[in-house]
């Protein structure tokens, strides 16, 4: 076991984590020249005054939520004008505080990496590892008996909790405060935005939640700085970078994954980007025509093995979920289920793919 470096590779998953986990953002910020061309000149003078005084209002939070108001009752055009100038003080504030908390992260994990017990974490890992090997025994009960105190208490040595990260930090705090301020306003827009409408049979979007997403991305920050091997280190800086053309929630399976193999000691897997489009297809097909199944009804694509191949790749396993649209979940469910749990932890893997399809998800590995 070794400890990664503060912040290079924490730096580089963030850097992906932003651009996958804010796609919110930079759409509404490209929307903003498209909402303004829609605003009568006179609406689009008060605006412009009205945003001048919002930025001008800084720290008094009261003020800027009243001129955020303002802006949003001169009509659905003007939202996202607002959204725009709240984001765009929001991105800077978010790599700032992302950065802190990752060296925050670091350094508490180093100091609880020198007391780990190194027997205590092998055998844990035996624990866990070994269930796939228990024949008629292998079962989703076994996994939740077993299986689930063993990795959790792996969590508890290796991993830091988020809360313990800002406990020892009144800066970090601070900065958080001032974040929840402006991710406070956000919310306000989201819920003001016109909305597209909800296809026939699909489930109305859950409303945007920024402290959901900041609880969500400082988990990952703290689970990262577990310690790691030089390679696994290496395999997630490569996948941050190839994450930040998937989607969110893609992205997020991906990396709950690599980090419970870490925790492991299971070697990372690499993301295939082919992989990840055979994934995405098969998804989109069980959501379109009403099926889940590895085997497909659509000609050309009956196997898992037959769709890899159509995308100019090899598989070697595959794992469906349907029901939400949590890869985090998708993760969970996997893991509790014999046949996805030994794909999901088997060690000749070196490749992933996921691809999801509203609340489908396919995954594939390669060899």
């Amino acid at each position: 076991m070794s400890f990664p470096p503060a912040g290079r590779l924490l730096r580089a998953v963030f850097r992906a984590a932003l651009a996958i986990g804010m796609g919110w953002t930079l759409s509404a910020v490209a929307a903003g020249p498209k909402a303004a061309s829609k605003l009568p000149p006179d609406q689009l003078r008060k605006v412009n005054r009205l945003l001048a005084d919002f930025r001008r209002a800084n720290s008094d939070l009261p003020k800027r939520e009243a001129i955020c108001q303002q802006v949003c009752d001169i009509g659905p055009a003007a939202v996202p004008l607002m959204a725009a100038a709240i984001e765009k003080e929001l991105q800077p504030q978010l790599r700032r505080y992302t950065g802190s908390f990752q060296q925050q992260a670091a350094a508490v994990a180093k100091k609880r990496t020198a007391k780990v017990d190194i027997n205590e974490v092998a055998q844990l890992r035996k624990t866990v590892l070994g269930l796939q090997y228990r024949g008629a025994d292998f079962t989703k009960e076994t996994i939740v008996r077993d299986g689930d105190p063993a990795l959790k208490r792996l969590e508890q040595i290796c991993v830091i909790d988020r809360s313990k990260v800002l406990e020892q930090s009144a800066d970090l705090q601070a900065e958080r405060k001032k974040l929840q301020g402006l991710g406070k306003l956000w919310e306000s827009c989201q819920s003001q935005m016109p909305k597209p409408p909800v296809p026939e049979g699909q489930e109305t979007p859950k409303a945007a939640s920024f402290e959901e997403y900041l609880l969500g991305e400082e988990g990952f920050a703290a689970a990262l700085a577990a310690p790691m091997d030089p390679k696994t280190r290496n395999v997630l800086m490569f996948n941050a970078r190839l994450a930040e053309k998937l989607d969110r929630e893609e992205a997020r399976t991906i990396l709950a994954c690599n980090l419970m193999r870490n925790l492991l000691g299971l070697s990372a897997l690499v993301i295939d980007p082919k992989l990840c489009e055979a994934c995405r297809d098969h998804s989109k097909d069980m959501e379109t025509l009403k099926f889940f199944a590895h085997e497909s009804p659509v000609e050309g694509k009956k196997t898992p093995w037959d769709r890899a191949k159509r995308f100019g790749t090899i598989a070697s396993a595959e794992n469906i979920f349907m029901g939400l649209r949590d890869g985090k979940a998708a993760n969970e469910g996997w893991f509790h289920s014999p046949g996805h749990h030994k794909n999901m932890l088997a060690a000749d893997h070196v490749r992933i793919g996921v691809g999801r399809s509203g609340v489908y998800f396919t995954e594939e590995f390669g060899n």
